[in-house]
């Protein structure tokens, strides 16, 4: 009993500190119920169960401190599958089955592209995670990044590239979406005010199985490092493919290379020489290193740095619900004006375009393992 009531303090104390004060543990009848759409199928569920994960840990945080003002929140789900119509059909379904007042929706761009004219027709305030730049320009004045935006990345790519491993000529890869080839164009760019020549830059299809060819022609170029934005498991294969190629150029890749859902498939070996440029250094702070615990504890496998976006999304949104109630439009100008919020991952601090993440990490696995290790942070502030 007493350990129950110490877990209780915790929880209670954890929400205190993100500003959901609850004045009672007595919950009313019916619960907020709140839309989440994200893969738990296809290709891409195994980042789409780290979201799903994240929000249930919230939930449960948030309800075993009292709920949001007496109500109990409940995530209620819709597979996004692998495609942009499933994504929509999963939105839509969600919004006229339960009419909530908030949703999630999922982390990959073409997907968040697709679902955007649904949301403004909707007039419901959405999270999501794709970084993609196009999602925010033009905005969509209901749409909220929980995550960094790709020119983010890129800035911090760049940065890197330039400053700590000292590349004159890198090569580019990318798959081939939204989300590549706006990264990779905006990589170049920076690169190029910097002085930095890129040699070339090589797509290949999210379901390519063989990429040795892009990767031989940029190596052939004079490459001296390369650059690569990927998904998990186009990333694992495009790692491992360079690994058996010989390439001994340093490579930094985006925040999937280092994700589970990738990882997972690779050896220590296959991370020699490279570096990613993620979300965030979760083990850098105290609630960071907590949330960790909790999730593994909980899962039974490691967090990514989506996972925790969702996480602290979620937190976010029930300070929102405390504050200002279940009103669509008072929930979208409450989040339009956050700007100090702590999260496990970040701090969130909305923008004129609807982002809250300002700042990226720099990360690579410790030698002969898999276990992540921080390098460093890069804040556009």
């Amino acid at each position: 009993m007493l350990e129950v009531f110490s877990k209780y303090k915790r929880v209670t104390a954890l929400l205190a500190m993100t500003g959901v004060l609850i004045p009672s543990t007595a919950f009313a009848a019916d619960p907020i119920e709140i839309g989440a759409t994200v893969p738990l199928t296809s290709a891409l569920s195994l980042t789409g169960q780290q979201s799903a994960n994240a929000m249930k840990l919230a939930e449960d945080d948030i309800n075993s401190a009292g709920g949001i003002n007496g109500r109990k929140v409940n995530f209620v789900f819709e597979d996004a599958m692998g495609s942009n119509s499933a994504a929509v059909n999963a939105f839509v379904k969600v919004v006229q089955q339960y009419k909530p007042p908030f949703a999630m929706v999922t982390s990959y761009s073409t997907q968040n592209a697709a679902v955007s004219p649904e949301v403004a027709k909707a007039q419901i305030p959405v999270m999501y995670a794709g970084g993609a730049d196009v999602l925010s320009d033009p905005r969509n004045p209901w749409m909220f990044r929980i995550r960094p935006r790709d020119g983010l990345v890129a800035m911090g790519m760049a940065q890197f590239a330039k400053n700590t491993l000292k590349l004159k000529h890198p090569g580019i890869l990318y798959v081939q979406n939204d989300f590549g080839q706006g990264g990779a164009n905006a990589v170049t760019k920076l690169l190029a005010e910097e002085g930095v020549n890129v040699v070339g830059q090589e797509a290949y299809g999210q379901t390519d199985k063989d990429m040795s060819a892009q990767i031989l022609n940029l190596k052939n170029k004079g490459a001296d490092g390369f650059i690569a934005f990927v998904y998990p498991q186009d990333g694992a294969l495009l790692l491992h493919q360079m690994k058996a190629l010989g390439i001994q150029q340093p490579v930094i890749t985006s925040s999937s290379g280092f994700v589970p859902a990738g990882t997972q498939l690779l050896d220590p070996s296959d991370f020699v020489n490279v570096w990613g440029v993620t979300d965030a250094g979760l083990d850098q702070t105290t609630k960071g290193r907590e949330y960790l615990k909790r999730y593994k504890d909980k899962f039974g496998v490691d967090s990514d740095p989506y996972g925790a976006a969702y996480y602290d999304g979620a937190m976010l949104l029930a300070k929102a619900l405390a504050a200002v109630g279940e009103d669509p439009a008072k929930l979208r100008d409450y989040l339009g004006k956050v700007s100090d919020f702590q999260g496990v991952a970040h701090k969130y601090k909305a923008d004129a375009q609807g982002n809250l993440v300002h700042d990226v990490a720099v990360v690579k696995m410790k030698p002969g393992t898999k276990q992540i290790e921080f390098v460093q942070q890069i804040s556009s502030d």
